[in-house]
Parts: structure tokens; C-alpha cells; sequence
């Protein structure tokens, strides 16, 4: 706490801010700075962007109780702006292990957040000494992170009048954070013996085709295609539209709506290849589910979640042929990790 400003003023003040115990103390133990880097007053470390809050006192020379007059044994940083992903020693630098107070002030009408989806808004590594405070007149905010992550083995001290929110999120996995592909089995089937096979020779048959992400497009493919006992040979299809993406590409998980394709890749004899994809959140989360079959099908989300053909057969949708694991992950979002108070 801040010495005051004014008035009165005694050792016992400083003594309480500055020391601690009740030994007794002198004017002279109180140099900033001084005995080679042992201060009781430290001097700011050069790689510490924090205000030093006693950086009025002298380092050597005349000394008076006046020169204490509204000091603190705090290096307080202020944030004015938005930013994420803030480290704790890196704003405090050297100074972060040693035994002062360090604060954070978060002004009214700032943000600080972090974009990714395992990222943290705010981390206190470990090794701090001292004292850990925080005030919030802000926003604190993470999707899928931490809002706070203290790693460390001091308590963080926050005093909150603003917001501290952490919501869970989908993510792209490795194979889709960028270009990449992968097998996606078909669910589905045939309508009679004469086409029941489609593949991607990459997966050695089956029924299945090839997911390719490049860049936004995602692209669905297949080398082999039976109908009417005969391969008629490769094709693809553009399922980008299942897959909602934010402006930076990565997959929307505030995106709460369901897409459906409905589509043809071709026809032979008594067979035609109906192909399906579709996505939907169910608890939270986005499924996938690519379907085939050599008929006229249909695939239905929303109440009734099947892949239907007349007269036939009823495939039902679930999270169970979902391929959701192939494609994306999630992670769960939380306000604190560690020795956290006030939140």
C-alpha cells in the first residue's frame, strides 16, 4: 500500500511498507539501491517495463522522511491498450524472481485475450518473488485457455471489477491447422450389388475418399468409383462450405449453424453415386459425417439426422460415425490455473 502523499509521516510507515518486523530501522538502510544489489529499495532492473512506484527515492546523499511521501515497494504495470498473451516475466524482466510486489492494472475498457486455442491471456511462470496483484477494470478473455495461468508458486492477488470469461472451443487438428488431408470414411452404402465401392487409392480401398485442405478450399476426391459392376474413374468435390472459418481460417466455433451438400458424381447403368457431407454442433461440439451410396439418397440433419434412400435403406447420423476426430479437436477454456484469489 501506498505511503501517503502528505501530512504525517513516520519510520513506522516506511518500516510497514518497506521492511516489514519491527526491528528497528535508520534512514540510512534505506538508500535505493544500495549494498551492491541487496537493497531493501531495489533499483528497476534494465529489462523491467514496469513503473518503478519508488523511484523518487535517493541513492545516495541527503535523505528525509519527505522523499518516502506516496512510495510504494511495487513495480506496477498499466495496460491502456488491447493486447494478448502477456507473460508476467517478460514485462517484469530481472525483476520478476526478486521479493518486491508486482502489479497489473487493467484500465477500464482494455482486453486482454489470446487468439489460440490453447493460448493464455495472462501467465505468471515459474520462479516470482514477492508479492503477485492484479486489477481488472477491464476484460479478461480466452477461448479454450487459461484467463489466468499461474505457474508459479505465489499466490496472484486479483482485485476484479470488470470481466473474466473463458468459453471451450473447437480447433482444426495438425493435419487441417494449414494444408493437409486425410481419410474420411463414407458412411452409407450401396442399393444393390452392382456399385458398392468408392475409394482414394492412397488408403488401399474400402469406402472411403481423401479430405485435402488448400488454403480456405477444402476438397473431397476419390480414385476409384463403381456403379453398374465398372469403375468410372476419379472425381472430387469442393465440401468447403461444411467447414465455417473465422477470418484468420481457423475453424468458427462461434458458428452455431448446420451445412448440408447434397450432391451427384455420376451415373452408370441402373446406378447413380449420390455423395453427402455435412456438419452440425451437437453438445458443443462440430461433427462431420461423409456419406455415399450408388442410389438416389438424401442426407437430413437438424430433428431427423439420416442418410435415407427410398424404398431401402436408413442410415442414422450420430456423433459415432462422425469424423470429427480426424478433422479437429477441442479444447476446454477456464478463467484460472494455479494459486489464484479474487475471481
Amino acid at each position: 500500500m501506498a505511503l501517503p502523499a502528505s501530512g504525517t509521516i513516520s519510520l513506522d510507515d516506511i518500516r510497514t511498507e518497506f521492511v516489514g518486523g519491527s526491528d528497528e530501522i535508520s534512514l540510512l538502510d534505506l538508500y535505493k539501491g544500495a549494498a551492491g544489489g541487496n537493497a531493501i529499495i531495489r533499483d528497476k532492473a534494465a529489462n523491467n517495463s514496469a513503473t518503478d512506484l519508488s523511484a523518487g527515492i535517493p541513492s545516495s546523499g541527503a535523505i528525509s522522511l519527505d522523499d518516502f511521501y506516496g512510495t510504494e515497494r511495487t513495480f506496477q504495470y498499466t495496460y491502456s491498450g488491447n493486447t494478448s498473451n502477456q507473460s508476467a516475466s517478460t514485462i517484469f524482466g530481472d525483476d520478476y524472481t526478486g521479493n518486491y510486489r508486482k502489479r497489473f492494472i487493467i484500465d477500464s475498457g482494455v482486453t486482454i485475450s489470446d487468439a489460440t486455442p490453447t493460448g493464455n491471456a495472462f501467465t505468471f511462470p515459474s520462479g516470482a518473488g514477492g508479492e503477485l496483484e492484479m486489477t481488472n477494470d477491464g476484460t479478461i478473455s480466452v477461448a479454450g485457455g487459461y484467463c489466468i495461468d499461474n505457474e508459479s508458486s505465489v499466490t496472484v492477488a486479483v482485485t476484479n471489477n470488470g470481466s473474466i470469461t473463458a468459453t471451450d472451443r473447437d480447433y482444426f487438428n495438425a493435419t487441417f491447422d494449414g494444408d493437409g488431408s486425410a481419410k474420411m470414411d463414407f458412411i452409407g452404402g450401396q442399393g444393390g450389388a452392382s456399385g458398392p465401392d468408392i475409394y482414394h487409392s492412397d488408403y488401399g480401398g474400402g469406402f472411403n475418399c481423401k479430405l485435402t485442405r488448400s488454403s480456405n478450399t477444402f476438397t473431397a476426391s476419390w480414385t476409384y468409383n463403381e456403379l453398374d459392376y465398372s469403375n468410372i474413374g476419379p472425381g472430387s468435390y469442393n465440401v468447403s462450405s461444411i467447414f465455417p472459418l473465422d477470418g484468420s481460417g481457423n475453424l468458427d466455433y462461434t458458428d452455431t449453424n448446420e451445412y448440408v451438400i447434397n450432391a451427384n458424381a455420376g451415373s452408370a447403368g441402373a446406378d447413380t453415386r449420390d455423395i453427402a457431407f455435412g456438419s452440425k454442433i451437437i453438445d458443443g461440439k462440430r461433427e462431420f459425417w461423409f456419406c455415399s451410396n450408388n442410389k438416389n439418397t438424401d442426407l437430413t440433419l437438424g430433428s431427423t439426422m439420416t442418410y435415407y434412400q427410398p424404398g431401402w435403406q436408413t442410415v442414422n447420423v450420430t456423433t459415432s460415425n462422425s469424423r470429427r476426430s480426424s478433422i479437429c479437436d477441442f479444447a476446454t477454456g477456464a478463467t484460472t490455473f494455479g494459486s489464484v484469489t479474487g475471481v
